[in-house]
Parts: structure tokens; sequence; C-alpha cells
């Protein structure tokens, strides 16, 4: 007896060791499959079913563990109704657990003590709790299934919230957000952060002479081909409001960014729009701004220097990029 019972220990301190490191592993994100998790776990789990299932058993056919046999009545049991709850994402380990928690204790009562009614009894409660975790696997199965239509559904409407239901691009908001962001992640690094500005010119003009749904269709292809010019991901285009457009350039040079808006000018200024058979050119106005974001500067600041130059490119015949940068000493 004290040579099973300290192998049994020995077994059940191995096991409860293993399933803490396991679970060290897990919040250390350690386990680079999920399927050796999961394989991991269902051994230790199922291992340490099967002493205490053993254990259990032999409790049965052993008189010298008459004094413990009813605490192990109520250990198995806690055990059984714990494993069919807390497993019930798997099915199968649940199942499996707890069928090797009781079955040794009813094969042991019908072969060896032939104690057929104590047999049944543990049979029929573990058929009862197979039937449990059945269902309780079929709610949590439903309930995660709400969860993620749910989350799905919050994820479809914030991407909804951040775009401009016309141009299908961001909008205003979502910029707002995004330059907080690189502002402030400009600011730490001490990099250089540029803006674009994009005004089509006469908008006001093209919507009385052709019509709005004319000026829709042009603003949508303008936003495309906007968007289709940049090519990082940290820059974002956006529109700015009515015909503006806005282009934010994390880690961009002032010449830089000039390029790209000169360039983005003649590809829409190449471009043909037509209207009942006739041919129309759309121009754009461009103004750029530049800095290096310091504390005691405010981020509203930078899109005043695109807005000034947006203006001056105006003021000086449309159809083209103006700049205007702040060079500050660190």
């Amino acid at each position: 007896m004290p040579l099973i019972t300290w192998g049994i220990s020995a077994l059940l301190i191995t096991l409860s060791l293993f399933r803490f490191a396991h679970k060290k592993a897990s919040d250390n994100h350690l386990f680079q499959s999920h399927r050796t998790w999961v394989g991991l776990f269902a051994i230790s789990s199922i291992s340490q079913a099967t002493v205490i299932g053993l254990l259990f058993a032999f409790s049965m056919v052993n008189e010298q563990m008459d004094s413990v046999r009813i605490l192990l009545v109520f250990v198995v049991c806690g055990f059984a109704s714990g494993a069919i709850n807390s497993l019930n994402c798997k099915q199968w380990l649940a199942a499996s657990s707890v069928s090797m928690l009781l079955a040794p204790a009813a094969i042991v009562c019908i072969v060896l003590s032939q104690n057929y009614p104590l047999a049944l009894l543990i049979t029929l409660y573990l058929l009862y709790l197979i039937l449990l975790g059945r269902k309780g696997h079929d709610e949590y199965t439903r309930a995660f299934k709400i969860e993620y239509q749910l989350e799905e559904q919050r994820l479809e409407l914030e991407q909804i919230n951040k775009i401009d239901p016309l141009t299908q691009i961001y909008n205003r908001g979502h910029f707002n957000t995004n330059f907080e962001f690189q502002w402030n992640a400009s600011l730490r690094n001490k990099e250089e952060i540029s803006l674009l500005l994009i005004d089509i010119d006469h908008f006001k003009s093209i919507n009385d002479d052709y019509g709005h749904l004319f000026g829709d269709e042009a603003l949508i292809v303008i936003a495309k081909t906007i968007n289709d010019s940049i090519r990082r991901r940290t820059d974002l285009v956006a529109r700015y409001g009515g015909e503006e457009f806005v282009i934010l350039l994390p880690q961009t040079p002032l010449k830089d960014a000039c390029t790209l808006a000169d360039r983005i000018r003649q590809k829409i200024q190449n471009r043909t729009f037509e209207y009942k058979d006739k041919e129309i050119s759309i121009t754009a106005s461009i103004g750029a701004g530049s800095m290096i974001p310091q504390e005691n500067i405010d981020p509203e600041k930078l899109i005043n220097m695109a807005d000034k130059a947006l203006y001056q490119a105006k003021d000086q015949g449309r159809n083209r990029v103006c700049s205007s940068s702040k060079e500050l000493r660190l």
C-alpha cells in the first residue's frame, strides 16, 4: 500500500507540474502550433483523469481504503463535473476525461466485486455527464457563433464608419484619428511628416455645367487615381470634404511629397471624362506642407501650412503644386 500510494502521488505531482508548465508556456505564447498545444493539453488532462480513475477503481476492491473511499467518491465526482464543464469546448476531450475517471471503477465493480448495482449507478452517472457535456458543447458552440457574428458586424460597422460612401476611400474622421497617431509617432522618432491637400479646380462650375451625377463620377475616378498613386502602407488618402482630398505621408521629406503631388496632378490632368460625346479635362491644385513635430507645435499647424500652400497654388493660376515647410532645430 505505501508503495502504491507514493507511486500514485508522484504521478499526480508530475502531471500537475507538467500542466503548470504547459499553462506558463501558453501565457508566454511559446507554442508555434495550435495542434501541438491541444495535443499536450489533451495528453495531460486524460493522463491525470486516468490516474485518479485507477485510484478510485482500486479503492473499490481494497479493504484498506475503506476509510477514504467516500472521500474519493466526492473527489472523483467533483473532477468529473468540472471536466465536463471546463472542457466542453472540446467534446471528445471532455468525454474521454470523464470516461477515464469513472469507467475503470464500473469495470472493477462488474469483473472483480460483482457489484452490479454500483456499476450500473456509475455507468448511468457517466452517461448523464456525457449527455450534459454534449448539451453544454452545443450551447458553447452556439454562443461562440453568435459572439463571432457580433464581432464581425462590429468590425464591419467600424470599417463603414471609416469609409466615405461616395468615393470608397477613408473619410475625414478616420484621417483625424490616423493623423494624431502618425504625428505622435513622428514626434517620438523626430522624423519629418508631410501632408498634401488636393482641391479639384472649378468643381462648382463642373457641377453647374454637367450636373451633380457627373461631378460625383468625377470625384470617384479622381479618388481612385489618388489612392492608386501611393505605395506605402503608412501613407493615407482620405476625402477631406467636398472636392478636397488629403494625403498623409509619414517619414517623408517635402521634396518627395512634392514629387508625388506633381505626379498625381499630372495623372488627373491627363485623365479625360466623357459627357454626352464630349471629352472634358479636369485639373487639380495641390498644397504641400512638411515639418518635424515638436512638443510645442500644434498638429493643426501642418494642415494650415498645406492649406496656405493650396491657396497659393490657386492664386498662381491653379493646376499646380505649391509647398510650405517649417525647418526646426532639435
